[in-house]
């Protein structure tokens, strides 16, 4: 039998997922002789093989891999032949850095089970954790991803641990965080002056008694503090309220498993899934009852389990299901560091229970929910992103970063044929979010050896974080055909194809403001074929709701059906407004201030207290028994909607809800003719509109893998320029 020496490259997900100790038990199961080890590409394989085992060995690789791992790029090579005593795993080699990160895991069965299992060393551990699950991203500070370059580097193992760590037929095989009750990372609650109170259990213990009491515990999550409270105590959730200044924005709420998440909301086997996956995201339920302090004025609840052991500890002692929200001002990022805690949200919880463990790199709760039996996320972070994506259809050399968005911030960077997408960020329009895409941008930089020559960015001439980066070559792409490119890049579209882009907002080729698009076009270009009707606006206060219900009424000159309405108006106020609004050159076609202007009248509001408000109390109010629409018009390009004000004007609200959404499902449908389009902007993130297209047969496609919000801009101006390049 002739035996050869091979050598195999792996890239993709390949580094702290098991893949070493993996392949060395597969290859000690087919008698192999050989070794690996990592370096800053990925994994490499060298094996002394004949032609069938190594056909068998690499049927088996691909079809066994570690739950984490993602194999990418598969090189084989004929070398020299080396004679292998045996096979084994070698310590990493330093190489040019271009190996994945991958982001942080919830606890997965194997773990969980040991947790439980009053027999086991690690029982109720708060960190326990092998190399299918935990913490990543967050921990990583350089790669290769060995402890050395994480924030475990501070921890000694003990003799157990270690044993552990170096035994290659254990599921903890060089799992960088491992650590047990021996060596442990040291947990304690504090009171908001610093001082200790209590240790380890002793700390969850104390924290369970004192949320049951009604306070306010900031707790360190993966990738940061949360701000939690009894979801029960009425008081806890006035004074969070109160203190976050979060008038109605819905809380989400952690439950310690399905069952209790069951009690509180209505969960199908797809998101019964979901919610047990992984991923472990914050899902958006139908409520079981309402709950006015939770999520007011609305049927929607966003809950997610316990991921990490350390919030399963806590409900040891803690029975029930907890508030957790980021801990963060608003308009800023979730904090992730004690001293941020004390200085910025001092005023804010009672207590804090913190760890030892540095997060290196904050993340926030990655969001999701089902539509037609699929996942859509909302917003991708923990367990997500960084994600990597390979592009075989660009032959540049040069790296190269796609802005985004200024809103729900991510970035992409494309570098060696790869695009990495950031995990989510936030609205640059706050400094400290300004602060944290740097610090993540430069973490990557210096992580990969990268430097640009080119920036992708929005075309809005005045976006301050677009003007940081000096002395380059701008490239602005327009803010919704980045959004159309996104769609037809996930959705795998061939040829020129009809979308639907209907947003809040975003800088049009015109100057105004779009955002009830349609485009017509592919990766390499578009028509603007139709919007809805562009009317002035009295300012640029998205959130003075009536102001935007105002300028409708006078756009279409509705004074005389608004009269109700408009009493409600000081006259002297309103005689200004209407001057104010004479004078105004600010034009929008936005379909997210549409909505919010018909809410405005539907609901009786003068302002929204956050973004999508209006989306989700007419999601609410809409009535599917209900057999009945207004219509909207299309003459000369553009979507009349004048009708949809009049019976906003006069219908009650479920009436007036259900005619505006049947009319723009009932206008897509005809507009489309039959023909399969692509749906995008933040308007789609609508669980509501989405069925009431798919019940009316609209043959549609809406992103899935990548938030169909602005959070995919970078994605949707990287692949444009590149197919362009390319061509």
């Amino acid at each position: 039998m002739c035996h050869f020496t091979y050598k195999i490259e792996l890239l993709g997900l390949v580094q702290g997922v098991g893949m070493r100790p993996f392949i060395y038990t597969l290859a000690l199961k087919l008698g192999l002789k050989g070794e690996v080890f990592n370096d800053g590409f990925g994994v490499q394989i060298k094996l002394n093989a004949t032609k069938n085992s190594l056909k068998c060995f690499l049927k088996l690789l691909r079809q066994d891999l570690p739950p984490l791992a993602r194999i990418d790029t598969l090189k084989i090579s004929q070398q020299d032949t080396e004679n292998f005593s045996e096979f084994r795993i070698i310590n990493s080699k330093q190489s040019p850095k271009r190996s994945p990160l991958l982001s942080d895991f919830s606890l997965c069965l194997e773990c969980k089970k040991e947790f439980y299992d009053v027999t086991n060393p690690r029982y109720l551990y708060p960190f326990i954790t092998c190399t299918h699950c935990g913490p990543r991203f967050s921990i990583i500070k350089n790669l290769p991803y060995d402890r050395k370059n994480s924030s475990m580097q501070a921890f000694t193992m003990c003799a157990s641990c270690q044993n552990e760590y170096e035994n290659p037929s254990n599921r903890r095989f060089h799992a960088q965080p491992i650590s047990c009750p021996k060596c442990a990372i040291n947990v304690f609650l504090k009171d908001k002056n610093g001082d200790f109170l209590a240790y380890q259990n002793e700390a969850f213990k104390l924290c369970a008694k004192l949320l049951k009491e009604g306070k306010i515990i900031a707790i360190k999550g993966l990738g940061g503090f949360h701000l939690m409270c009894d979801a029960l105590n009425e008081n806890a959730l006035k004074a969070l309220r109160v203190r976050k200044n979060r008038p109605l924005k819905p809380f989400a709420l952690m439950c310690k498993n399905l069952e209790e998440a069951q009690n509180l909301a209505y969960i199908d086997e797809n998101e019964a899934n979901l919610l047990e996956s992984r991923v472990a995201p914050i899902v958006l339920l139908k409520a079981k009852k309402n709950f006015p302090l939770i999520a007011p004025n609305v049927d929607k609840i966003g809950i997610f389990l316990a991921y990490t052991p350390l919030h399963l500890l806590l409900f040891e002692y803690f029975d029930g299901s907890l508030v957790a929200t980021s801990a963060n001002l608003s308009g800023e990022s979730i904090i992730y560091e004690e001293k941020n805690l004390l200085q910025k949200l001092g005023g804010v919880f009672d207590y804090y229970l913190d760890y030892e463990r540095e997060i290196i790199n904050s993340s926030d709760d990655s969001i999701a929910q089902i539509i037609n039996g699929k996942t859509m996320y909302l917003r991708t972070s923990r367990a997500l992103n960084p994600k990597y994506l390979n592009l075989n259809f660009s032959k540049r050399k040069k790296p190269l970063i796609a802005l985004g968005a200024e809103l729900k911030n991510e970035f992409v960077i494309f570098y060696e044929k790869k695009l990495l997408i950031s995990p989510y960020i936030g609205d640059l329009k706050s400094l400290d979010i300004r602060e944290r895409f740097e610090r993540f941008l430069n973490f990557f930089k210096e992580l990969y050896g990268l430097e640009f020559e080119e920036i992708l960015c929005d075309k809005h001439p005045h976006f301050e974080y677009v003007k940081d980066f000096k002395g380059l070559i701008k490239y602005p792409i327009s803010h919704h055909y980045a959004h159309f490119c996104a769609a037809y890049f996930e959705g795998a579209f061939k040829k020129r194809t009809l979308g639907f882009i209907f947003d809040g907002t975003g800088y049009g080729d015109d100057g105004r403001i779009w955002g009830g698009e349609i485009l017509r076009g592919d990766l390499k270009s578009y028509e603007r074929v139709g919007h809805f009707e562009s009317f002035k606006l009295i300012n640029s206060d998205v959130k003075n709701i009536r102001n935007l219900a105002l300028s409708v009424i006078l756009h279409y000159d509705l004074k005389e059906e608004a009269t109700e309405f408009l009493n409600k108006i000081p006259s002297i106020k309103l005689r200004n407004l209407e001057k104010i609004y004479e004078n105004s050159t600010l034009y929008t076609s936005s379909l997210g201030r549409i909505i919010d202007a018909f809410g405005s009248i539907v609901f009786d509001l003068t302002h929204s207290s956050y973004e999508a408000q209006i989306g989700l109390m007419c999601e609410k109010m809409y009535d599917d028994r209900l057999n009945f629409s207004y219509k909207l018009r299309f003459k000369n390009g553009q979507i009349d909607f004048r009708e949809v004000f009049l019976g906003a004007l006069k219908d009650e609200a479920s009436r007036a809800v259900t005619g505006f959404f049947n009319a723009l499902a009932n206008f897509m449908l005809e507009f489309s003719e039959g023909e399969r389009v692509l749906l995008s902007g933040g308007v789609f993130q609508n669980k509501t509109l989405l069925k009431i297209l798919h019940k009316k047969g609209l043959d549609y496609f809406v992103p899935l893998e990548f938030p169909c919000n602005d959070s995919s801009i970078a994605l949707g101006q990287m692949v444009h320029f590149l197919k362009c390049a390319k061509d």
